[in-house]
């Protein structure tokens, strides 16, 4: 195997896992899912540096969707209905089972300022069928579920992620709303009003996945929304990419990076992320599984030098990823198979 440095090779196999040239490490984890070796250097140093990824046995949950940090535990919608709380030990507790949601998509936790809603979990939800309209959940402290906003256009279908805006930044105390059928976002105030923040259908229309806002230190995007973006009826592979949304809703015209088939999650690391700390991170789902039976294109990818470069492969669908404390944590509604998913993490062993 050829190590070159910084470079991670991660894979999933079938029915074996992998003895490493340079270190053999076995993990628990779904059948051939193997750990990586990556080199780091500098002040003299050139060891090899392990990194780990596993996937979660979680009892009770099926296709893990979208996820959000709820105080170093996770908070998961599922594909099957339900929105969970799950501990890195696999530990999972309903929230709202799936008789209260049905057909839950992206998650958000209320920040402190957002009314009285701290604490809350917020989710979209298509309440009339899995493609249709969207409208905003709330479930409170006592696991109480209530409708708290319903996206006003009747095209807001196909629901993707929901997230808070940024604190002290441009987008801070407004939840906004992803809708991908009708490729427009929404943005919501404490009151429960939604409005239409921006919609993306020229020059052509463009299926939505997610949203996030990176670190003020970002000197290309800065102050902006970044969402990953699909042009759609799109033939060509790698027609993919993370545009960049400014506080006045428009798409701009540069794009923060392309060459991905869909991107589906992307974060920085935290400086506790080994050889790979601060660089951010990019999930693709690639083709989906009910069009793709046996393809396992979803893969991730870490920016270097403003360069995607490959770090780890083999997953099936890939729909959201963000950092809890040290590790990257990533939602696969079909790593075992067409909707049948897993929890996998990532964690640099040093």
């Amino acid at each position: 195997m050829n190590f070159s440095k910084r470079k991670s090779d991660f894979s999933f196999f079938s029915t074996f896992t992998i003895a490493l040239i340079v270190a053999a490490l076995t993990i628990a984890a779904l059948p051939g899912l193997t750990n990586s070796i990556a080199r780091a250097s500098g002040a003299g140093l050139d060891v090899e540096v392990p990194f780990e990824i596993k996937a979660l046995k979680t009892p009770g949950l099926v296709a893990p969707y979208f996820l959000q940090d709820n105080h170093g535990a996770m908070v998961v919608s599922d594909q099957a209905g339900g929105v969970y709380s799950v501990t890195f030990g696999g530990k999972v507790t309903p929230l709202a089972d799936k008789t209260k949601i049905k057909n839950p998509a992206g998650v958000a936790i209320g920040p402190a300022g957002f009314g009285s809603y701290e604490g809350n979990v917020f989710v979209l939800n298509a309440a009339g069928g899995i493609k249709g309209a969207c409208e905003v959940e709330r479930i409170d402290k006592s696991g109480a579920v209530s409708t708290f906003a319903k996206l006003p256009d009747a095209g807001a279908t196909e629901c993707r992620d929901l997230e808070f805006g940024a604190a002290s930044s441009p987008f801070a105390g407004k939840l906004y709303a992803a809708a991908s059928g009708n490729a427009s976002i929404y943005a919501i105030d404490s009151s429960g009003k939604p409005s239409v923040f921006g919609t993306y259908n020229k020059p052509v229309a463009f299926e939505l996945t997610t949203m996030t806002f990176p670190p003020a230190s970002d000197s290309k995007a800065a102050g902006t929304m970044l969402v990953g973006m699909r042009a759609k009826q799109g033939v060509a592979a790698k027609v993919g990419r993370i545009g960049m949304i400014g506080p006045d809703g428009k798409l701009k015209d540069e794009v923060y990076l392309v060459g991905f088939i869909r991107p589906s999650g992307f974060a920085w690391s935290p400086s506790s992320f080994g050889s790979y700390s601060d660089e951010l991170l990019i999930a693709d789902t690639g083709k989906f599984a009910s069009e793709n039976d046996n393809d396992r294109d979803g893969n991730i990818y870490r920016v270097e030098k403003d360069l995607a470069r490959p770090f780890a492969s083999g997953l099936m669908d890939p729909t959201d990823m963000k950092f809890i404390g040290s590790k990257a944590v990533i939602c696969d509604p079909a790593e075992k198979g067409k909707g049948e998913g897993a929890i996998v993490i990532i964690s640099s062993m040093l």
